[in-house]
């Protein structure tokens, strides 16, 4: 019998408290891409997550990674992507609000990007939001692509296409694991040359966004600034490489 080719594409679902619903995401999951590698990362729920994660896997040839507390949505991002293998990962929010029936498109049209981030403005103009999280969505924006002089608007959405890459030489980098953690990639990735673009996803027709908590804008702003700080002071550098490794790395040349 020949051997099955090894998947190209992984997926990682950090996910924390969905034990009502992820078992029916993993397998929906699984039943839209198909033959790719699944890693979910159980960032230390409290309710049934892990169990139903590995209920899920028996069926689904899944991978079930666990934190034993609750180490940040970033935190468990890493975990996952660590344990892929290949040259495309793609960053899912467990909860599916994101349709996974959108990855297999971008995947198709990443082309030499080597970053690829779901914007969700269709989302935005149309009301899904309340006006409250769309004017501070929007402020957020403009401050971090005039702070940053980022190539993309939005950073938070849970949707990111990535290389292998950006897996082995930024995310090992990173020291920001709560709610700032996409921004910190985002500009880690950036200022060292890789291609990032932004590409519109939809949400799913029972999407509904988590309200805005006071805490969580505290750190995110707090996050933030040291992110500006680490910027102008050198500690997130800009680098230059050699057009040998830009050809390697898909990068732009110097």
């Amino acid at each position: 019998m020949v051997p099955a080719p090894a998947p190209t594409v992984s997926v990682v679902l950090p996910a924390l408290n969905l034990g009502k619903v992820i078992a029916e995401n993993i397998s929906r999951v699984r039943r839209v891409l198909g033959d790719v590698e699944i890693v979910v990362v159980d960032d230390g729920s409290s309710d049934n997550t892990l169990a139903e994660c590995q209920r899920a896997a028996a069926s689904n040839s899944v991978r079930v990674l666990r934190h034993e507390v609750n180490r940040g949505k970033g935190e468990a991002l890493f975990t996952g992507a660590r344990a892929t293998v290949t040259e495309i990962v793609v960053f899912l929010d467990a909860d599916l609000d994101l349709p996974p029936e959108q990855v297999p498109g971008l995947v198709a049209n990443m082309g030499d990007v080597d970053l690829l981030v779901g914007a969700k403005r269709s989302a935005m103009r149309g009301g899904r939001y309340p006006l409250v999280r769309r004017l501070l969505s929007r402020l957020f924006a403009f401050l971090t692509v005039g702070l940053f002089r980022l190539p993309v608007r939005e950073t938070q959405t849970g949707l990111k296409v990535l290389r292998r890459s950006i897996i082995d030489q930024v995310l090992p980098e990173m020291r920001i694991h709560g709610y700032a953690y996409d921004l910190e990639m985002l500009i880690r990735s950036h200022r060292a040359g890789f291609l990032i673009k932004e590409v519109p996803v939809e949400l799913g027709p029972t999407a509904s966004e988590a309200p805005v908590r006071t805490a969580m804008m505290w750190q995110l702003g707090r996050d933030t600034v040291r992110l500006l700080s680490w910027t102008v002071t050198g500690k997130i550098p800009r680098r230059r490489v050699s057009p040998a490794v830009a050809d390697g790395l898909r990068l732009p040349r110097p």
